[in-house]
């Protein structure tokens, strides 16, 4: 299901592999495909039982600055294609554990509509009582305020079947991951770069 419901047409991370070449190379009808060898790779990632060298490579990204409009930049963090598939696996098996935990504070993570059912909620609401107005906040660089050590502890702590995540958390996010980059960003940019990849375990796989 990871696969083939995977994007079409995204970027490829540092070895230039993308989604596209998975579908058309590996299909699970065709045990001459070698699609179970690449479901065993998965398999040992999603356990965290690849060496820390292989998970280091796997983790790599390039990062791009698109200019806005307006001003400053957006950061942008293209991973591994196959990592990405193992997070999207992970994302559809624990499914409904991952509700289940986050809900009812967050609608990024295995919501279905993602963040557009906070605006439809928000338009609705403003509608049933026109005297309501609505503070939005944006709070600069939040990625560099969290907590590595908080996070493994909140996988370890989750009840249900999440703990079963901290493996693969772990592999990819005890350190520092590899990062390709062409532009030539301020440390601030970097740094944002850096941290929304890091606390973001499902990056790429969270959306519906």
């Amino acid at each position: 299901m990871a696969l083939a419901r995977s994007p079409r047409l995204s970027s490829g991370g540092p070895l230039g592999m993308v989604f596209e070449l998975f579908r058309d190379c590996f299909t699970p009808e065709d045990p001459t495909s070698g699609f179970n060898l690449l479901f065993e790779l998965c398999t040992h990632i999603a356990q965290g039982r690849v060496s820390s060298s292989m998970a280091y490579l796997l983790g790599a990204s390039c990062l791009l600055a698109l200019e806005k409009p307006s001003s400053g930049v957006r950061p942008i963090v293209v991973g591994e294609v196959l990592y990405q598939l193992v997070a999207r696996t992970l994302r559809f098996q624990f499914w409904e554990a991952l509700v289940d935990h986050f809900s009812p504070l967050q609608f990024g993570v295995a919501m279905c509509g993602g963040c557009k059912t906070i605006i439809h909620d928000l338009r609705a609401t403003l509608d049933l009582h026109q005297g309501w107005v609505v503070l939005q906040v944006d709070i600069r660089n939040a990625f560099n305020t969290v907590s590595q050590e908080a996070l493994f502890c909140e996988l370890r702590a989750a009840m249900g079947s999440l703990d079963q995540l901290f493996p693969f958390v772990h592999s990819f996010y005890a350190r520092r991951s590899l990062y390709f980059s062409h532009c030539s960003c301020e440390d601030e940019v970097t740094l944002f770069f850096i941290r929304a990849r890091v606390f973001t375990p499902f990056c790429g796989a969270t959306r519906t």
